[in-house]
């Protein structure tokens, strides 16, 4: 196929694709929420187009201790993942997330309802992802119909680090090569591709010391504060020594620190937050247990008692993973954007935890990101450009032909 056709046949589908992103924005699915009525409606659509779909609940409780989990936040509903497959297709997979922000004040227009103005369409999800799920899904029935073979089409929960959706779906299925059709944060449209996932662990750290004998009865400020053991200073000493020590080819950022009760009193207790960003080899195991040997290698200073040290991940963690601008599935994707819109695209690779690790690091298969130019991303009136949205569609229809 040529980018004349492709974009013939994307622009031939405006109509089919406003109405399908006007049908999944009317249906809410904010993170935390099942969206079962919005994958229903992309469902009902795939079916009309031959594909044999599955939809159906992922609880995440049993990929707790899975090395490319991340923990979603408490009192979520149970998740209805879907998957979508053509009757004979490449071994290719299109995915795209469901979940969408929590709406917030200050729309323009009602955020369930999809209003074009100035060709851009708004609505809650319209970029961030309900945008590339149309975009994906016309693109699968445009193959389907015009060349009888089309990518396996899947529709997750890949907000919160992709532990409700993108992993449970990607640890049971063959994916193969993987396109993820969502948006790139930089705003660049399909000037760009996301080529890299970096890595991030949020770490919270707990140091506990001691407290020196006071001089006087009942008196707990007159204890001389070279007998205490200074939490505070103890745990500046951690976060120290890595910096500049095992991770001082990462970033690392103390973000918030909480210690002591008074002025006058040796700091007992100090918690602090630290996010760490890294690439290449390095794990999020790996990052927890240079900071457990750091901690092992800390003195304690003063005398009548013994540091304690801490050390967890409770919140955000993901493993970094790329897919190499060489790679056949990155030239390929490079050529069908530059034969739409005229011009090679450029890697991106500055995102935290993007959901194309998953096929990368669960299967070794390649994986990249691409979608249309959108903005007001996580807040009030946000927007996807449809003609770009039609671009895409070209694009994915002009990749998928030549897969």
């Amino acid at each position: 196929m040529d980018p004349r056709r492709a974009l013939e046949l994307a622009e031939g589908s405006r109509a089919e694709l406003l109405a399908l992103l006007e049908a999944l924005i009317e249906v809410p699915s904010p993170y935390g929420a099942s969206g079962w009525e919005a994958q229903e409606r992309l469902g009902e659509y795939l079916e009309r187009n031959g594909f044999v779909v599955e939809t159906g609940e992922d609880p995440w409780e049993p990929f707790r201790d899975h090395p490319e989990f991340s923990p979603p936040p408490p009192e979520i509903e149970t998740p209805v993942n879907l998957v979508a497959t053509p009757p004979d297709g490449p071994p290719l997979t299109f995915f795209a997330h469901v979940d969408t922000e929590t709406p917030s004040a200050g729309w323009s227009s009602p955020p369930a309802v999809a209003t074009v103005r100035d060709g851009r369409v708004y609505g809650l999800g319209a970029a961030d992802d309900k945008g590339g799920l149309a975009a994906m899904a016309v693109a699968a029935a445009l193959l389907a119909r015009d060349s009888g073979t089309a990518p396996r089409v899947a529709s997750v929960h890949g907000k919160g680090g992709g532990a409700r959706g993108t992993l449970p779906v990607f640890a049971r299925m063959e994916a193969g090569d993987s396109v993820y059709v969502h948006p790139p944060e930089n705003g660049a449209g399909l000037g760009v591709l996301k080529s890299a996932s970096r890595g991030v662990v949020d770490v919270h750290l707990r140091v506990t010391g001691w407290s020196g004998r006071p001089r006087e009865i009942g008196t707990p400020g007159s204890a001389p504060f070279a007998e205490g053991g200074d939490a505070l200073e103890a745990c500046l000493r951690w976060v120290e020594r890595l910096r500049q020590g095992e991770l001082s080819d990462c970033e690392v950022n103390l973000g918030r620190l909480v210690a002591g009760e008074a002025a006058g009193l040796t700091p007992v207790r100090c918690e602090a937050e630290v996010r760490v960003l890294f690439r290449g080899k390095r794990t999020v195991r790996g990052v927890l247990e240079a900071f457990r040997r750091a901690a092992e290698d800390q003195p304690a200073r003063g005398s009548g008692g013994r540091f304690g040290y801490e050390a967890t991940a409770p919140e955000l963690r993901a493993n970094p993973a790329e897919t190499a601008w060489s790679d056949p599935l990155a030239a390929e994707l490079r050529s069908a954007v530059a034969g739409i819109i005229g011009r090679e695209p450029v890697p991106y690779a500055d995102h935290l935890a993007s959901d194309i690790r998953f096929p990368i690091r669960l299967q070794g298969a390649a994986s990249l990101g691409i979608g249309s130019q959108g903005g007001n991303f996580y807040g009030p009136d946000e927007w996807v450009d449809l003609d770009d949205l039609v671009r895409l569609v070209g694009v994915l229809v002009l990749f998928g032909a030549r897969r």
